[in-house]
């Protein structure tokens, strides 16, 4: 592996994360929040930055005119490297404002928030959401957002030099594969239609929020973690806080953000069918469609029809769409609804979405592998390609699905096992482990909808990061740096 356009490229992701956190700093210097941290942040988020370009003027000047030739090996150790230094960055303002003193904490905070998972330490008594102040809480949002589409996506689609080359960036990081061969070409031009329709749709979620009565402060941030699926909120009762209009508003949105952004350009163009006939939003949509209808007759009745529909509606899409926000404490519900939860954290949202976990379209290749087997059983001799939307699926790409699949319950396991060794109960250990692979956020039990990880052991919130980091990136282009056929010439 050449490592001298992989620091190349850290320079360049260190001055966009740079540039990032004028916004944050603005906030702080502009807006009044009446926390404790209120000076100390605005010391800490003007520190960030001036240390992050430092270091990336220095990695520039070094190395920067080897960022273009890039190969695939080096592009993954961009992405995964790329969202650890993005998190030791992001952790700064954390630590250095005193808001999270503990080391482990901030770094778990801000993995959470640039993997889009949602799981937080903030909501103890002293550590209320609602005394961090502005500045820190606009980068807290910031962050899913960030994440959400990808900030080396982001980077590719700023950086045009990288051409062909960015490829293997955009292949290695985009949330659900949504990148493929045939885009190689044009692969910055895709870079920028997926951040300016991501850009596009936030902006559009920001004013409504702001018209159903949010502050614009409000509005902004959960536009930000809404879209990005991230689940973050800057009150202890979520989206709980709210309304009624602001919450189906999101519920709305928490789906369009869980289905391809592919999609969305048909929607645009009037293309309903184009939508309707994908067969990964039909699973996509029907697992939603039946998890209300049965929450609809087991899940505990609200103050009124509208009310117990908005609940279950809420809930359902948003830990299916791994955005994690909540209006209900469904740690409550019956166990047929946990179980039917829990099965969505599994699933996520749509290839090529922001949303985390498996995927439908995969799961649905499962399924076909399944009945094509029963087939063969049968008619040994027979063939039964396995399609999806009419296309026969390549024996390569059906052998990298069942890895991930296997990698994906692996790591699953191995989270569940360092909370059952933290002493946590099945259910939390489950769950927990189910929501961090899946960048979902809430659980069951001691990590419940109203419930935070500030109790989780220092080694236990290390561990759940890397979880977190694995799961965002897919798990196998973060597992292929610990091959050894990454490193070899």
């Amino acid at each position: 592996m050449n490592h001298r356009p992989v620091l190349g490229i850290f320079g360049y992701l260190l001055l966009i994360l740079a540039l990032c956190l004028v916004l944050p700093l603005a906030v702080a210097i502009f807006t009044e929040s009446g926390s404790p941290h209120e000076t100390s942040e605005i010391v800490a988020l003007a520190i960030t930055p001036v240390l992050a370009s430092t270091g990336g003027i220095w990695l520039l000047r070094r190395f920067g005119r080897f960022a273009k030739d890039l190969g695939r090996r080096e592009g993954y150790a961009v992405v995964t490297g790329g969202w650890l230094l993005a998190t030791l960055v992001g952790m700064l303002p954390y630590l250095i404002s005193g808001v999270l003193p503990d080391l482990s904490d901030a770094f778990f905070e801000t993995m959470s928030g640039f993997t889009t998972t949602g799981a937080s330490v903030f909501g103890d008594p002293g550590r209320e959401i609602e005394l961090i102040p502005h500045g820190i809480q606009f980068w807290r949002h910031m962050t899913q957002w960030l994440g959400g589409m990808g900030i080396v996506v982001m980077g590719v689609a700023l950086l045009p030099f990288l051409g062909v080359g960015g490829y293997h960036l955009v292949r290695a990081e985009t949330p659900g594969g949504a990148v493929f061969e045939r885009d190689k070409p044009r692969i910055v031009e895709v870079a920028r239609e997926m951040w300016r329709l991501y850009l596009l749709i936030t902006v559009v979620l920001v004013g409504l929020l702001w018209l159903a009565g949010m502050t614009f402060f409000d509005a902004v941030c959960h536009a930000f973690t809404t879209m990005s699926t991230g689940g973050f909120s800057t009150h202890g009762e979520s989206m709980g806080y709210f309304g009624a209009g602001a919450q189906w508003i999101v519920i709305v949105f928490m789906f369009l953000a869980g289905m391809n952004f592919s999609l969305h350009g048909q929607l645009i163009r009037g293309r309903l069918h184009a939508v309707t006939g994908n067969a990964e939003f039909r699973v996509y949509a029907v697992a939603i469609g039946c998890v209300i209808l049965v929450g609809l007759f087991a899940a505990p009745f609200g103050d009124s029809v509208e009310h117990h529909l908005r609940q279950v509606a809420f809930q359902t899409v948003s830990v299916a769409t791994t955005t994690g926000f909540a209006t209900a404490d469904f740690d409550q519900w019956p166990a047929i609804m946990k179980l039917l939860l829990l099965g969505l954290m599994f699933m996520g949202g749509c290839m090529g979405s922001t949303g985390g976990a498996m995927k439908p379209a995969r799961l649905l290749v499962y399924a076909k592998l399944v009945f094509r087997e029963l087939y063969r059983l049968v008619y040994p001799h027979g063939v039964r390609p396995v399609k999806i939307d009419e296309r026969v699926l390549e024996p390569q790409t059906v052998s990298n699905i069942l890895a991930f699949g296997s990698a994906y319950i692996l790591l699953f396991l191995v989270g569940a096992l360092a909370m059952a060794l933290s002493s946590y109960d099945p259910l939390a250990s489950i769950s927990a482990s189910a929501s961090a692979v899946g960048n979902v956020g809430p659980g069951f039990g001691a990590i419940g909808p109203m419930a935070n990880w500030a109790h989780l052991p220092a080694i236990t919130k290390w561990i759940m990061s890397l979880i977190m980091l694995f799961g965002r990136l897919e798990v196998l282009s973060a597992l292929v740096l610990f091959s050894p056929w990454a490193w070899k010439k």
